[in-house]
């Protein structure tokens, strides 16, 4: 058995060019199925063996770089295919207008991405020693150009290693220590390890990797399941009324705004209302400029009793000499002496390329594409993070649509909320991946901070989590609902919400310091003694 493995893993370093391309492009494809909303994680383990073999074979092509390139390319290429494919449903909403660009998403978007493992393969191929430790580079490498991923052009941190475990589950929990990319670096550790056994040196030396991992998920899971066994539990005196509006994207049209306006003031007026503190209507809910929409406001107005808090999502504009702004907004909003009152607003931060702004319009518009938008034309970003604070309640942080995937946006210190509200337009997707992908991405914002998470997503997931990422309430995104939730208790704020990345880079080297001098220990020749008679 081993010497077939060892003549396949030969044969598979052996092969270069396009044929080693489609095969890790497939087989980064088939590791999505470890994400959500499928979480098999073999899928992912299996294929990150394939390209810590496949970089081993590149350095004895006769371009080493260009093959570490092309063949971290080409895995990358396959998995933010597979991990992105369902944003090219946007394009067909308005298909009239847009179809004709549907390959844009489902190329330009994979490969974009996929240059910075291209970059990590190079370097992999260039700086990794032969033996075990070319694991722990390879987590380090991978690791790196993760983060960039994160930052780089505003950073798009969707699909994450360390995302394939569900969030709320045990060994989630060690991202309140160490974040999601923490938590990342041990997938790609742990996962990899096993290709390991194939290098040279001793067989104990080269299960290093593999027994380290071993300890190192196990000892995580313990003590995840732990914390969740001793959980604190309770909720505070805040409930919320999420209204849940089935409406596809297609038809959030202007003309329809009524209809519209009219099935989620149905949903909100539903008995026990006057419990609620506030009511929450997800991002893009009206289809209009709602804080000038006079009739819009006046059927809310007629509506709603005295005293009533909408927060929502709106299309807000400002106007000077110069020309206009537009913003999307929540506004929280209260009825007061019949009328429509604006309490606070906070306007997006991070804008959805090509669906809010475009940073390549002078390109795109030679080919006649602007921007994704219904309601405005671009949008502005807004100042920063906050806290809102309404008279009577607990400060809460906005966080708009993909907001929610950046760690550590919502403010902290003497700002920090009692619970972050993520609303957002997920019927731009469909039923698809990409808002249960969003779902668990936002749970993990929950155990990161220590804050109870609350949602309110068009066509998506709404409802609760607790501040361990588990999901207390949640709504099947195909139906029209109403939700009342009262808001979990808040934790201490946890070791990542406090230190950042900081911690564990530090912990983490300090263990392949550890492993690079025990598997040199166990790599080294054991000179032979010859007995004498």
């Amino acid at each position: 058995m081993w010497r077939r493995a060892g003549a396949w893993i030969s044969s598979w370093r052996a092969l270069a060019g396009w044929r080693a391309g489609l095969v890790l492009f497939v087989a980064g494809l088939l590791s999505t199925l470890a994400h959500a909303p499928f979480h098999v994680l073999p899928a992912l383990a299996f294929g990150l063996i394939i390209l810590v073999l496949a970089l081993d074979g590149a350095a004895s092509q006769p371009r080493p770089l260009r093959a570490g390139f092309w063949r971290g390319w080409s895995f990358a290429a396959g998995y933010f295919l597979g991990s992105t494919w369902w944003v090219a449903n946007a394009f067909l909403v308005s298909a009239e207008e847009h179809a004709w660009l549907i390959w844009a998403p489902l190329t330009l978007l994979p490969g974009g991405l996929a240059l910075f493992w291209g970059v990590a393969g190079s370097l992999h191929v260039r700086l990794t020693p032969k033996g075990p430790m070319r694991i722990g580079v390879f987590a380090v490498l991978f690791t790196g150009v993760e983060f960039l991923r994160s930052v780089v052009l505003s950073g798009f941190p969707w699909n994450l290693p360390g995302h394939v475990f569900e969030a709320g589950t045990p060994v989630s929990q060690i991202a309140s220590v160490t974040g999601a990319l923490g938590l990342s670096a041990l997938v790609l550790f742990a996962f990899a390890s096993p290709a390991a056994l194939s290098g040279p040196g001793r067989l104990i030396a080269r299960a290093l990797p593999l027994g380290v991992s071993a300890l190192l998920l196990g000892g995580i899971w313990g003590w995840g399941h732990a914390r969740l066994a001793s959980a604190e539990e309770g909720v505070t005196d805040t409930r919320l009324r999420i209204v849940q509006v089935n409406v596809d994207q297609r038809d959030k049209r202007y003309a329809n705004r009524h209809d519209i306006l009219a099935r989620y003031l149905e949903l909100t007026m539903q008995p026990g209302l006057g419990e609620a503190d506030a009511v929450i209507w997800p991002e893009g809910a009206i289809p209009t400029l709602m804080l000038e929409d006079s009739a819009v406001l006046l059927t809310i107005e007629g509506t709603l009793p005295e005293g009533t808090r909408l927060w929502t999502g709106v299309t807000r504009r400002e106007r000077f000499p110069e020309g206009e702004l537009y913003y999307n907004t929540l506004a929280a909003l209260r009825i007061e002496d019949g009328r429509v009152e604006g309490e606070a607003f906070y306007d997006k931060v991070h804008l959805v390329p090509f669906g809010e702004g475009n940073p390549l319009l002078a390109l795109t518009s030679m080919f006649g594409f602007s921007s994704l938008s219904m309601n405005a034309p671009f949008y502005t970003p807004g100042p920063g993070a906050r806290t809102l604070g309404v008279a009577g309640m607990d400060g809460f942080a906005p966080l708009i649509c993909y907001e929610v995937i950046f760690p550590r946006f919502a403010p902290r210190g003497a700002n920090r909320p009692a619970y972050p509200l993520n609303i957002s337009n997920d019927a731009w997707y469909g039923n698809s991946a990409g808002p249960r992908q969003h779902l668990n991405q936002a749970a993990y914002r929950a155990i990161e901070e220590g804050l109870p998470m609350v949602r309110s997503a068009s066509l998506g997931v709404s409802g609760v989590m607790d501040a361990y990422g588990r999901a207390l309430t949640a709504s099947d995104p195909q139906l029209n609902t109403v939700l009342d939730i009262d808001v979990p208790v808040a934790l201490q704020p946890t070791a990542f919400a406090r230190y950042g990345n900081i911690p564990w880079i530090v912990a983490g080297f300090l263990i392949l310091i550890c492993l690079w001098g025990t598997s040199h220990l166990l790599l080294r020749r054991v000179p032979h003694v010859r007995s004498e008679a």
